[in-house]
């Protein structure tokens, strides 16, 4: 049985389960090259069917993240964000509805959902990939988020936590799961969204909102939360236990991604940092302290209610948007009652279509739990030969190299002479994080050599910190409190014995965003770690995404054309290994 989960709009993604196991999974900006892409996601699904080898009539069932006959309370907001700004609304709309063209067909009457939006669904299904002859499910987007995580964690039993901008009516849930049952306990509605509030304040600290929170994150550690108090009484507002509200007079999400903030808010904090190129003051860093403790605070609150009125579980499972916040999510680890955290690889709207198709098997079809998410390598996967070809086209004669060894000593000679590696193995990761399938990679003992990646390659910000990867079986030796980490969606302190050994991948307070390396998970990586470990006596890796202000590449060509127009020192593909300026390729 093939079940096909869905991601519509905004981080468009599809995701495909055979039999209760997921077996392909990919957002689509990976394919059309534009961040957060939001069009009906055609080429993920085109890659799920590739690699099952089915058409679309072998699917039984697809499960689409969301129920847009139930989103009358927020089409308020949508409707002032058009009025206030039409042209900003045409521009957020368009790549959502760019690929919603009717071909015809589809159904005449609609059991459930919009009949507009089935049409489409159907429709466009039909039209790209022929006949489709299962069943369409509408599914509640916050459940979606729900069965992201817990059914695909190792828990019998957990709290989760889900908490985003919004659903189709709420913005927050309070469950529990045990078994294949989700049993809510709490939801807060729509327009009172911690996802929202911190997107406000992203947008008021001249980052782009819906793309630079984790900035605001990153900055947060250089000030300290003077607003905090203030935040708490009068903006982001605790009435009960498991609980809170915004002070819409405050923060007006709509009118901030216009650029638009309240009088009211200016006159507290001043005037908004005008864009990214703007410098940052002390009151800029203040202002992110105060929003990220105000955040770690709610999420604190709401989890141990949860934990309260839900059995007090110990594990909780975490989703939504807000579970990208990978400081508050350690902070819950170190803080809270809870003595294992699951945070699923996308635990925002593009995960949504791994819970789509797990809701779907369990709670449609009523079948037991046979999967758990252990790593993140579900995309597309280059061989050798495709390597190749790619390498030729670009004129570089190159042959591969058969011994692993040999080519494992080559990359790790250029890390430690520091150099930056450009390194593409196996298959894509699914996720907005780089876990060592798509990732530049760099020697962490060396503080300089943050600067040489900002400089040669990524251009970003200098105050956003870079992550490690370690062998999982090594985390305890340098991070406090770790537990199992695979999809970089925790910080955790780093132990004080070993903050100076490994200066690269240690942020200002002393935290890393840790990646931990299970050998069984991605051998060739666990691989190279090891052969760094030996010759360094360090295990761990400086890793972050082999991009450079565009979406993580996919493609071998991708990679190549990446790799030639930036500074990195060599590129490590399957078995191909190119060094700048050796060989007869003569690179630039």
């Amino acid at each position: 049985m093939y079940i096909l989960g869905l991601a519509t709009m905004g981080e468009s993604a599809a995701a495909l389960l055979k039999d209760g196991i997921l077996i392909a999974a990919a957002e689509e900006e990976r394919f059309t090259r534009i961040k957060h892409e939001g069009c009906f996601p055609l080429r993920a699904i085109a890659f799920c069917l590739a690699k099952a080898g089915i058409s679309l009539a072998e699917i039984e069932h697809v499960g689409v993240y969301w129920q847009p006959f139930r989103m009358g309370a927020r089409a308020k907001g949508m409707l002032t964000t058009a009025l206030r700004n039409p042209a900003s609304f045409l521009k957020q709309a368009g790549s959502a509805l760019r690929e919603f063209t009717p071909a015809g067909g589809g159904e005449s009457t609609a059991s459930q959902g919009s009949w507009m939006e089935l049409f489409f669904v159907r429709s466009l299904l039909q039209k790209h990939f022929g006949a489709f002859r299962g069943r369409l499910h509408y599914l509640d987007h916050h459940r979606c988020h729900m069965a992201s995580t817990f059914f695909a964690s190792p828990f019998e039993e957990a709290t989760i936590l889900v908490f985003d901008g919004a659903g189709e009516e709420v913005s927050t849930t309070l469950a529990v799961g045990k078994g294949t049952k989700l049993n809510v306990l709490r939801s807060i509605p729509w327009p009172h969204s911690l996802g929202h509030f911190y997107s406000t304040m992203t947008g008021f600290l001249g980052f782009t909102m819906l793309d630079g929170e984790y900035k605001l994150m990153g900055l947060a550690p250089y000030g300290t939360p003077d607003h905090l108090s203030f935040i708490r009484r009068h903006m982001l507002i605790t009435d009960k236990p498991g609980s809170y509200r915004l002070n819409h007079a405050l923060v007006d999400y709509h009118a901030a991604l216009q650029g638009q903030f309240p009088k009211a808010l200016r006159e507290i904090f001043g005037e908004p940092r005008q864009n990214e190129a703007a410098p940052f003051t002390d009151r800029h860093q203040h202002i992110a302290a105060s929003t990220q403790a105000v955040f770690e605070e709610v999420a604190q609150d709401l989890a141990l209610w949860a934990f309260q009125e839900g059995g007090q579980h110990r594990n909780l499972a975490i989703a939504g948007g807000c579970g990208l916040n990978c400081a508050a999510n350690g902070r819950l680890l170190r803080e809270g009652p809870f003595e294992r955290i699951y945070v699923p690889p996308a635990p925002h709207d593009a995960g949504c279509t791994v819970g789509a198709a797990l809701l779907v098997y369990h709670e449609v079809l009523g079948h037991p739990r046979k999967f758990e998410m252990t790593h993140a390598y579900y995309g597309p996967e280059y061989g050798d030969a495709e390597i190749g070809r790619a390498l030729r086209a670009q004129g570089i004669e190159v042959q591969a190299i058969a011994d692993e060894e040999t080519l494992l000593g080559k990359t790790v000679e250029v890390l430690t002479s520091g150099g930056v590696v450009g390194w593409f193995q196996g298959a894509m990761e699914f996720g907005p994080r780089a876990l060592g399938a798509r990732s530049f990679l760099a020697d962490p003992r060396h503080e300089t050599i943050r600067d040489t990646i900002n400089a040669k390659i990524k251009k970003r910000e200098l105050f956003r910190p870079f992550a490690p990867s370690i062998k999982e079986e090594a985390a305890s030796e340098y991070f406090q409190g770790s537990q199992p980490s695979p999809f970089m969606t925790l910080t955790l302190p780093v132990l004080a014995h070993q903050r100076d050994r490994i200066p690269a991948v240690t942020h200002i307070d002393g935290s890393a965003r840790v990646q931990t390396v299970r050998r069984a998970d991605h051998p060739r990586y666990w691989n190279l770690l090891d052969r760094f470990e030996k010759h360094t006596g360090v295990p761990l890796l400086l890793n972050t995404s082999f991009n450079i202000q565009e979406p993580i590449v996919c493609t071998p060509e991708q990679a190549l054309a990446t790799f030639l127009h930036s500074g990195v020192d060599a590129l490590v593909m399957g078995n191909y290994f190119i060094e700048r300026g050796r060989g007869e390729y003569n690179l630039p």
